[in-house]
């Protein structure tokens, strides 16, 4: 079975074009981080929103501009009845202007905005990773699971064609019957079926492992020998509490509520004067006018400093639509951030459940596997002293086999509860997947 198992991861290898062995989740997800296409958006989505700050800062900072022109004019004039004269007259001029605010409402507003941008976009990469980490453990199990099936398609198939072959065998001397061969032959087909399809599913599951990491990884065999620690129901409490402190969609929604609430301020200050300091130094020079029957050459040189008051009137009606605008959309955030405290609390309780009904479980499963084990030894005594048929062996096997398979899904679901549950209090860290590698 084992030489079965070995051709059958063969042949994924053979479809993924050659891989190399990883030996931990962490090493799986260290990766990830580096290649996964969803995670490295997020990370520039994060890394664009940091430079919110820097421009809103800039609403409060001097702003100096330089602005130039040079001209000339060719023309013919005529004057007091003369002959026309040609005219070609020059000029340029040049205008340093320094501006700084002293009153501006919305500018200090935006500065509290951009960090409250922060804050959420922080929050937001945070989830990012906890995303990456929940993808890669559901595709790391998913494939430690795909390859169990495969073991248990393999025993399952070894089972059914020893029933064939002693179907075969007692209908040659006349002790069994043509319909056993059939049914035994029905089963092999099934089993085949049943392999196949186990080998497409570890092939679907390490596509998308391809696709998290952007190359070929095969992992190592490997399955969960050990169940998580025993969840006690009165923690749920503590659970929901955590969740509520520190589940990062509820810090998002809480500061994408303080933008929100800081676009409503900033709405409101368009109806606030400004004022700024100025200062302006020109130049200009000028050859001649065409309007002149002579050249008046003029170079001048300006300095100009004052304060400039701008008190807002009228805008049609604009500003206070958008006030009411943005009241709205305050209080749509709000109710986003309502619905994200209640959902967090769901969330928590149903990966709760899982992982207390997974312990219930893994322990059913526990013992169904030490029955099967002590059930296929006492069909193999009974075989040897005849009060049992090969068959019996065989069946009690496959039954065994079912039950490890069952018992380790037990477990992985249980585990990616647990991981969903920490996710959900926003607590979720690399180490948790450094402590499932100490289980496997």
């Amino acid at each position: 079975m084992k030489d079965k198992f070995k051709l059958g991861l063969t042949l994924v290898l053979a479809l993924n074009g050659g891989a190399v062995l990883a030996q931990s989740l962490t090493e799986v997800y260290r990766k990830a981080q580096l290649e996964d296409a969803q995670f490295r958006a997020a990370r520039k989505s994060f890394e664009a929103t940091l430079e919110k700050l820097p421009q809103a800062r800039a609403g409060l900072l001097p702003n100096v501009n330089l602005t130039g022109n040079r001209n000339r004019q060719i023309g013919e004039a005529s004057f007091s009845g003369a002959m026309p004269v040609n005219r070609d007259i020059k000029s340029w001029t040049w205008t340093a202007q320094v501006t700084q605010p002293l009153i501006r409402w919305a500018s200090w507003v935006s500065v509290t905005q951009a960090t409250k941008q922060i804050e959420q976009a922080t929050a937001q990469f945070a989830l990012a990773e906890q995303d990456l980490m929940l993808r890669t453990a559901q595709i790391y199990f998913d494939i430690m699971l795909a390859e169990e099936n495969i073991r248990v398609a393999e025993a399952q198939l070894y089972a059914v064609n020893e029933q064939l072959i002693l179907a075969e065998r007692n209908f040659a001397v006349g002790t069994g019957i043509i319909t056993d061969i059939y049914e035994a032959k029905t089963k092999r087909g099934s089993a085949q079926s049943q392999h196949i399809a186990a080998l497409n599913e570890l092939a679907s599951k390490q596509a998308d492992l391809d696709k998290v990491l952007g190359d070929t990884l095969v992992l190592k065999p490997s399955r969960i020998a050990q169940n998580l620690p025993v969840m006690q129901t009165a923690q749920l409490g503590e659970w929901l509490r955590l969740a509520a402190q520190q589940n990062i969609q509820i810090k998002i929604q809480q500061a994408a509520y303080d933008v929100a609430s800081s676009e409503t301020t900033k709405s409101h200050s368009a109806h606030a004067p400004t004022l700024d300091l100025t200062y302006n130094r020109a130049g200009a020079y000028n050859s001649g006018s065409l309007s002149s029957p002579t050249d008046l050459t003029t170079r001048t040189q300006s300095q100009q400093a004052g304060v400039q008051l701008t008190v807002p009137l009228y805008t049609g009606g604009a500003t206070q639509s958008k006030v009411r605008e943005f009241l709205l959309l305050e209080d749509k955030a709000y109710e986003d951030l309502v619905g994200a405290k209640r959902s967090a609390s769901t969330q928590v309780r149903q990966a709760f459940s899982g992982v207390m009904n997974g312990q219930a479980q893994i322990e059913a499963l526990q013992t169904a596997v030490e029955s099967g084990v002590q059930a296929v030894e006492a069909n193999k005594i009974g075989f040897k002293i005849g009060t049992r048929i090969n068959p019996d062996v065989l069946n009690a096997e496959q039954q065994l086999y079912s039950a490890m398979r069952d018992l380790m899904k037990a477990r992985v679901d249980a585990v990616m509860q647990g991981l969903k549950l920490k996710a959900a209090t926003g607590a979720l860290q690399e180490q948790d997947l450094a402590a499932l590698d100490a289980l496997l």
